[in-house]
C-alpha cells in the first residue's frame, strides 16, 4: 500500500486568506495475489494429473510383480500407486523439491 500526500498553499492577494489544501490518495495492489493464486491452481492440476499417472503405472507395475513373484518391487509400485492417489486427492505432490516425483 502506498499513500501519496500533497499539500499546497495558494497565496492569494492582500484582500484574500491564504488557502491551504491536502489531498491524500491510496492504493493497493492485489495483482501480486492474483498471480500466486493462479500459479497454486494451475500447480494443483498438474499434481493432480500427475497422481493419475504415477497411480495407473503403480498399479500397473503392481500387478505384473504379482504375476512374477517380485514381492519387493511389488510393495515399491503399490507404494508409487498410493502416493499418485494422494497426489490427485490432494493437489500437491508427494515429494516436493525433487525432479523424480516416484517414490
Amino acid at each position: 500500500m502506498s499513500a501519496n500526500n500533497f499539500t499546497g498553499t495558494n497565496p492569494s492577494g492582500a484582500n484574500h486568506p491564504t488557502t491551504t489544501h491536502t489531498t491524500t490518495t491510496s492504493t493497493t495492489s492485489t495483482a501480486g495475489t492474483h498471480g500466486a493464486n493462479a500459479g497454486e491452481g494451475l500447480k494443483g492440476m498438474f499434481a493432480k494429473g500427475h497422481g493419475i499417472g504415477e497411480s495407473i503405472r503403480g498399479n500397473i507395475n503392481s500387478a505384473i510383480d504379482g504375476f512374477t513373484g517380485d514381492s519387493a518391487s511389488m510393495a515399491k509400485n503399490e507404494q508409487v500407486a498410493r502416493g499418485g492417489e494422494q497426489e490427485f486427492q490432494t493437489g500437491n505432490f508427494v515429494k516436493k523439491g525433487t525432479m523424480d516425483k516416484a517414490l
